[in-house]
């Protein structure tokens, strides 16, 4: 049998501390992504099948989420919020109680959800948090962590761990088929290393281990098809996964600016992570060949080349699928330069080092909760905007453009926005087309005449065309602002985008 791990006082306080950071993020505002997942998950409440009633390229995992969080604590900023930071806080438990062997020091192994949960939430704005690539984290972890407790035995436990490792990869694949070049490379490390270390045959251990993680990927990725088979999607689901996202890359153009700002925002929150974390894969590995230490190495190799696979877009966010290993190696490297640290003659110096490594992490936290404070902690919906608005500040502007299709006498009935998707939040209205506003940049050719027949059938009353995408519409498709303003009026033009209003 597996002993498990106990918990002492130090870890209570530090997931005690994880809660608090919490909290500091819970009113924050949607960011455009955010309201869009909330909007498809409230859809998918009100009985509307994914894909077919409301399309969108990504995998269902991130909808399946917001659609959770949305229905027990309703689909709102602080519902959402309040649903992730128990999946966090689920996430720091599972860190603490599978990692404390992986460490020396007891004290040192009860840091670890800090640089990685903690972190994660310190550095996030609006735009990164709830994201895929952050949520992801928590299933990839689990995915590492029995596959590298699959070497250390042989026989039924040692397939019992393939088989969970399987399982966990594949929730990571219904949040993005892209990430099993993540998956793939632990699997394929731990063939390698039962080859070199334990001198098995390639063909032998294939045998072994390809039917657990074939059964444990199947399982949770069975009921999705299922559900998509029951309501005859299944055409329109392999067409959005396989057929529509590679055509998207083809017609994207590598940005350099989105590039170089993804990486200045990745290393600004994590460079003290990453410097200790180097002297931790250079120790570690050189020591000992640690099988843990080598898979978090070999994720964030793969997860860069995730991130830089997508070139046309390389949005800071995406870097957050690299918090959870750079977070654990880092507090490893703490853990090796503990016992130098503790041996120098003036303790002095020690605390200076550690104030040193912990201070980039305290101004970001300060100030979101002085912020807060500040706000009234924003208990009241008044509060609560003010505070929003500091960390979005467009979040002000989308609200009134919501309260003026909100007022007595508007027509009701769902609406259509070609910009962000927060309209619909503050609204209190869904979309009228399968296809979606945001992010007109990546659609298809032929989605463009699907759009004007799905407005011409479904007459949303109301038509925001925002100036950001403006410019998009007229070099893709200049005969949907054709059909608009055949069948439309102009109800109201402002710095956000123009209203249009339906024809009597």
């Amino acid at each position: 049998m597996i002993g498990i791990p106990k918990l002492n006082k130090i870890d209570f306080l530090v997931l005690i501390v994880i809660v608090i950071i919490g909290l500091v993020h819970l009113p924050f505002p949607f960011d455009g992504d955010q309201a869009f997942f909330r909007l498809g998950a409230l859809e998918m409440q009100q009985g509307k099948v994914l894909y077919r009633d409301f399309w969108d390229v990504k995998q269902p995992g991130i909808f399946y989420f917001y659609f959770l969080a949305g229905t027990l604590f309703g689909f709102n900023e602080i519902g959402i919020h309040v649903f992730e930071l128990i999946y966090m806080v689920a996430f720091s438990l599972i860190l603490l109680l599978t990692l404390k062997s992986y460490f020396r020091h007891r004290m040192i192994a009860s840091l670890v959800p800090l640089l990685t949960v903690g972190v994660y939430y310190i550095v996030s704005g609006a735009w990164d948090l709830t994201q895929v690539e952050a949520l992801v984290g928590f299933p990839l972890f689990l995915c590492l962590w029995t596959t590298s407790q699959s070497f250390k035995y042989e026989g039924k436990k040692r397939f019992i761990f393939l088989l969970f490792s399987g399982f966990f990869g594949g929730i990571v694949l219904i949040f993005k088929l892209l990430f099993l070049l993540i998956l793939l490379p632990f699997w394929l490390t731990i063939l390698i290393y039962y080859v070199l270390i334990k001198n098995r045959s390639i063909a032998k251990e294939l045998i072994v281990i390809s039917p657990p993680l074939f059964i444990g990927i199947i399982f949770p990725l069975l009921p999705v098809v299922c559900y998509f088979a029951w309501f005859n999607s299944l055409s329109i689901l392999y067409e959005t996964f396989f057929i529509v996202p590679p055509r998207i890359v083809a017609n994207l153009v590598f940005d350099k600016s989105n590039l170089i700002s993804g990486i200045q925002w990745f290393l600004s929150g994590f460079y003290p992570l990453i410097l200790v974390a180097i002297v931790a894969v250079n120790i570690s590995l050189s020591k000992s060949k640690n099988i843990l230490t080598l898979l978090l190495v070999v994720w964030c190799i793969f997860a860069f080349g995730v991130i830089f696979l997508q070139s046309g877009a390389l949005w800071e966010y995406h870097y957050l699928l690299l918090f959870v290993p750079v977070g654990i190696l880092a507090t490893k490297g703490l853990d090796i330069l503990w016992q130098p640290l503790k041996e120098l003659r003036s303790p002095i110096t020690a605390i200076v080092l550690i104030f040193l490594f912990f201070l980039p992490f305290s101004y970001p936290l300060a100030k979101k909760s002085v912020i807060l404070a500040q706000n009234n902690f924003a208990l009241a919906e008044d509060t609560r905007l003010k505070y929003q608005s500091v960390f979005r500040e467009k979040y002000p502007s989308l609200r009134s453009e919501a309260d003026f299709i909100s007022q007595p006498g508007s027509l009701s009935g769902d609406i259509y926005v070609a910009g962000d998707p927060s309209i619909y939040y503050f609204s209190d209205r869904t979309q009228a087309t399968s296809l979606r506003g945001w992010a007109l940049e990546y659609f298809l050719p032929e989605q463009w005449p699907k759009l004007i027949e799905q407005l011409d059938i479904s007459k949303p009353p109301y038509i925001f065309i925002d100036y950001i995408q403006e410019p998009i519409i007229k070099d893709k498709f200049p005969r949907m602002l054709e059909f608009i303003e055949q069948r439309y009026r102009i109800l109201r033009q402002n710095s956000n985008g123009i209203w249009y209003i339906i024809k009597s």
